[in-house]
C-alpha cells in the first residue's frame, strides 16, 4: 500500500491481515505527523475490498505503541518539498470509507468507478466522470453500463458552456437577422410612401381643383372638385357627402357664355372666325370655373368652404350646411368667364404673347422625333396667323393685338384690411400720379436667319425653332414689358388707435402692406419702409431689383416672402437678392444674390432654406426672350441665418413645397392637358410627353434625397401632413403615408 503525508514524503508498507486485528501506529519521520488514524481507515478500506477480516479497534480505545507493533512497517524514504496541510476531507459517499486518490495523493476519494470500482476523487471525477479510465468508460460503452452523468465532468461543463454560448449566439443571431430584416423592410416599404387610402369617382365626375386635411389620427375631409366630403380612414367608408356644384349652375354659365359668343359673333361680322368648340365643351368649362372658386378651410371640428358669394360652414357630423357668410362686396350670380379654348396648336395662346417659361416648358416636353419637326410646324402656324390677321383687317375688324402694352391699370384709391398677428391693419392706397413705363425685353432680332445658313442641318433645328418662336412673339407685341412706376400715397392705420396716429408716406411703384408681429413693412417697387407698432417709421432702404408682389400677403405655395420677419431679424427677397436686416434698426446683416427666389421657410433649428433657381441677371433683363434650350432649375439652399453662410446646396428637381421637423419635400408635376380639353389641329399632340408627378424627400442634414416617389398622372392638389401626403388626382383622393423611426 502506497501513502503520501502531507509533507510530500511517500511510504510503502504491505497489508496483513493482523492489521484488521491490531491497528497500525504511523507517525512520519519527515514531520513528525501522526498519521496513524488515516492510515488505519485506509488500511480496513483495502482488506474489506480484499474479503479479509476486519475488526478495528474502536477510536476510543489507545494504540499499542509503534515498537510492539508484531506488523512489520518498510519505510522507504523519499525526499519532497514541504506543502501546506491538506484542506478538510470532502466526506465519503455512503458505506464508502475514503482515503487518498492515487493519481491526486493529496485530494480524498469520493465515489468509485461504476465498472472496476476503484475510488476516485473529485479530480479524476472532473475528466472521467463516474469512470476511473477511459479504459472503464470504453467497456461502460460496450457493455452497456449505465452511469449517472457527473455534473462537474469537464465535458459536461465545456458541453453546457458551448451550450449556453450556442444560445447566446443564436439569440444575437435571431437579433442580427431581425434587424437586418426590420432595416430592409423599413428601407423599402416602411420608410417610404404607400398608399393607405384611396376613394375613387366616376369618369365623369372630375375634379380639376380641390383640398383635403386630415382631422385627429382618423378623419379626412377633402374637396374633390365639387364634391365635399369626410371619410373615416380605417373603415375607408363615407362619413357624409355633399354636392356643391349643381346643374342649375353649370347651366347658368353655360348659357352666358353662349350669349357672350353670340355677341362676339355679330361683332365680329359673322361665325366663320370664332371658334366653335366642341359639344360638351362649355359644360366641362363651367364646371372648372366652379370647382376653381371653392376653397376649403378646416380648424378642429370646424369646416369651411370660400366662394366669391362668400363663406359657408358646414355640419361636422352630418355635412349639413350651418350657415353663410357673405362676402363685402359680393355679388349675386357667376363672376366667372369661360377660359379661352386652345384651338390653335402648341404654344397657341389665342394671340397673346407668349409666356418664355411655358414655352421652354412645352418645348422640352416633346420627345426627340417632335423637336425636329418643330422648326417646320412653327413656320406654318406662324404663317397661318399671319393670313388670319390679314384677312380681318381686310373685313374692317380689330385687330386682335392692337392693344397689346399690357400695362395694369391702377386704381385711384383703395383701401383694404390686411391680417396680421396682432389684428387688422387698415391700409390706405391713392393713386397721385400715374406713370406706366415700357421697355425692351427681348434681345434685338439677328441681321441674318438662320433659315439662310447654306449648312442648316438638324442639330440646329433648335436655333431656327427659337428664331420663328421670337418673330411670332415680336409679331404678338410681347417683346415689351410695362413696369408701374406711378406715385403712390400711403395711410396705415392700425386697429383701435387714433387717425391722428396714422403714418402717411409716398412711394414709387404698387405698394403693399406686411403686418408682422413686431413691425409693419410697406414694399413699393424697390422700396422698404419698416414702421414699429406704435406707426412711427424705424427706418427704410432701397433695393436694386424690383420687390416680387405678394398673393394677399398669405404664405404662397413654396414658402414665405418676400418680407418676412424671424427672430428679430426681417428677411426681404428681391428679384435677384436676398438681404436680412436687423429688425429696429435696418442694419445689413447679409445679403446674397440669387435670381428667381419664390420663398422661404424656417425649421426647428431656425435654418433658413431658400428657394431659388439657377436664372441669371439676364433673365429679368430678357425677360420675353424665348430660348427652348434654356432649362431654369430649381435650387434649394439652406443657410446660416446668423452669418448668411451656405450650408448646403442641391437641385432637387422642383421647389420645396412643405418644410416642417425632419420632414422637407419637393415637388414636380407637369399635365399637357389639365383641363382635359379637345385640342383641334395640333399633330404634334402623340409627341409629347406624359402627365406626372414627382414628390423627393430631403434629409434637412446634409440634403440627401431620402427617396422619390413617382406617378404617371398629374394631381390637381397636393398637401402634406408630416408624414402623409394627400393627393387630389381628377378622378381620385389618395393618402400616402411612410413610417418614421
Amino acid at each position: 500500500m502506497k501513502i503520501q503525508c502531507p509533507c510530500g514524503a511517500k511510504y510503502t508498507f504491505d497489508l496483513k491481515p493482523e492489521m484488521a486485528r491490531e491497528p497500525v501506529k504511523f507517525v512520519c519521520p519527515q514531520c513528525g505527523l501522526d498519521s496513524s488514524e488515516v492510515v488505519n481507515q485506509l488500511v480496513q478500506g483495502e482488506l474489506a475490498e480484499q474479503n479479509l477480516p476486519a475488526a478495528p479497534a474502536p477510536p476510543d480505545v489507545p494504540l499499542p505503541p509503534a515498537k510492539s507493533a508484531p506488523a512489520r512497517l518498510k519505510i522507504p524514504r523519499s525526499e519532497g518539498p514541504p506543502v501546506a496541510p491538506p484542506a478538510e476531507p470532502v466526506p465519503a459517499a455512503t458505506g464508502y470509507v475514503s482515503k487518498y486518490c492515487q493519481r491526486h495523493p493529496r485530494i480524498l476519494t469520493t465515489e468509485k468507478c461504476v465498472v472496476c470500482g476503484k475510488p476516485i476523487c473529485p479530480k479524476c471525477m472532473e475528466i472521467f466522470g463516474y469512470f476511473c479510465s477511459p479504459l472503464c468508460q470504453g467497456k461502460a460503452e460496450s457493455q452497456g453500463i449505465e452511469a449517472p452523468v457527473y455534473a462537474g465532468q469537464r465535458f459536461e461543463v465545456e458541453k453546457r458552456f458551448w451550450r449556453k454560448t450556442g444560445l447566446v449566439f443564436g439569440l444575437l443571431a435571431v437579433l442580427v437577422l431581425g434587424a437586418l430584416g426590420f432595416w430592409g423592410w423599413y428601407a423599402f416599404w416602411g420608410s417610404v410612401p404607400h398608399e393607405s387610402f384611396s376613394v375613387r369617382f366616376a369618369d365623369d365626375d372630375r375634379a380639376y381643383a380641390g383640398g383635403a386635411q386630415l382631422v385627429a389620427p382618423d378623419q379626412i375631409v377633402f374637396l374633390h372638385g365639387g364634391t365635399l366630403a369626410r371619410y373615416d380612414l380605417k373603415s375607408r367608408n363615407p362619413v357624409w357627402s355633399r354636392e356643391l356644384v349643381d346643374k342649375d349652375q353649370v347651366d347658368t354659365i353655360v348659357r352666358q357664355v353662349q350669349t357672350a359668343r353670340a355677341i362676339a359673333n355679330q361683332q365680329a361680322g359673322g361665325d366663320e372666325y370664332v371658334h366653335t368648340p366642341a359639344p360638351g365643351a362649355d359644360e366641362r368649362q363651367a364646371r372648372i370655373e366652379l370647382q376653381d372658386a371653392l376653397t376649403l378651410r378646416v380648424s378642429g371640428h370646424d369646416i369651411w368652404v370660400a366662394s366669391p358669394d362668400g363663406i359657408t360652414q358646414y355640419d361636422w357630423d352630418t355635412g349639413k350646411l350651418l350657415k353663410v357668410t357673405p362676402v363685402s362686396g359680393s355679388a349675386s350670380g357667376s363672376v366667372f368667364t369661360a377660359r379661352p379654348m386652345t384651338g390653335g396648336g402648341l404654344f397657341a395662346n389665342d394671340g397673346k404673347p407668349l409666356d418664355p417659361d411655358l414655352v421652354a416648358q412645352q418645348a422640352q416636353g416633346l420627345n426627340l422625333p417632335a423637336r425636329i419637326a418643330l422648326p417646320a410646324l412653327l413656320a406654318n402656324s406662324g404663317y397661318e396667323e399671319k393670313l388670319e390677321a390679314a384677312l380681318r383687317e381686310t373685313d374692317g375688324a380689330a385687330h386682335p393685338h392692337a392693344s397689346s402694352s399690357g400695362a395694369a391699370v391702377s386704381v385711384s384709391e383703395r383701401v383694404t384690411l390686411v391680417g396680421g398677428e396682432n389684428g387688422l391693419v387698415e391700409f390706405d392706397v391713392q393713386l397721385l400720379q400715374r406713370n406706366i413705363v415700357t421697355r425692351e425685353a427681348m434681345r434685338t432680332a439677328p441681321r441674318k436667319s438662320a433659315l439662310d445658313n447654306p449648312g442648316l442641318n438638324v442639330s440646329q433645328t433648335a436655333a431656327v425653332a427659337n428664331e420663328i418662336l421670337n418673330e411670332m412673339q415680336r409679331n404678338k407685341g410681347g417683346d415689351t414689358v410695362t413696369e408701374d412706376d406711378s406715385l403712390y400715397q400711403v395711410t396705415v392705420h392700425l386697429p383701435g388707435d387714433s387717425p391722428a396716429n396714422d403714418w402717411t408716406g409716398q412711394v414709387v411703384g404698387p405698394p403693399q402692406l406686411f403686418a408682422l408681429k413686431s413691425v409693419n413693412v410697406i414694399a413699393a417697387g424697390k422700396t422698404v419702409i419698416v414702421l414699429d407698432p406704435t406707426n412711427n417709421k424705424l427706418w427704410g432702404t432701397t433695393n436694386t431689383y424690383t420687390i416680387p408682389v405678394s398673393s394677399g400677403g398669405e404664405e404662397s405655395r413654396f414658402g414665405q416672402g418676400p418680407v418676412v420677419e424671424h427672430d428679430g431679424t426681417l428677411y426681404v427677397f428681391d428679384q435677384a437678392v436676398l438681404g436680412a436686416f436687423d429688425e429696429m434698426t435696418g442694419d445689413v446683416r447679409w445679403r446674397i444674390p440669387s435670381v428667381g427666389i419664390v420663398g422661404l421657410f424656417f425649421d426647428g433649428q431656425d435654418k433658413l432654406y431658400v428657394n431659388t433657381t439657377t436664372g441669371n441677371p439676364d433673365d429679368i433683363k430678357y425677360s420675353r426672350q424665348i430660348d427652348i434650350n434654356k432649362s431654369t432649375e430649381a435650387v434649394l439652399m439652406k443657410l446660416d441665418p446668423a452669418t448668411g453662410k451656405t450650408l448646403w446646396s442641391i437641385k432637387p428637381g422642383g421647389f420645396v413645397a412643405y418644410l416642417s421637423g425632419q420632414f422637407i419635400y419637393t415637388l414636380q408635376s407637369y399635365d399637357p392637358n389639365p383641363t382635359d380639353e379637345e385640342v383641334l389641329n395640333d399633330s404634334l399632340v402623340d409627341l409629347q410627353k406624359p402627365p406626372y408627378l414627382r414628390i423627393t424627400r430631403i434629409d434637412p442634414a446634409n440634403g440627401r434625397t431620402l427617396w422619390d416617389h413617382e406617378q404617371d398622372r398629374c394631381p390637381v392638389a397636393v398637401q402634406f401632413d408630416q408624414n402623409q401626403i394627400l393627393l387630389i388626382f381628377k378622378r381620385e383622393v389618395q393618402v400616402l403615408k411612410f413610417m418614421v423611426l
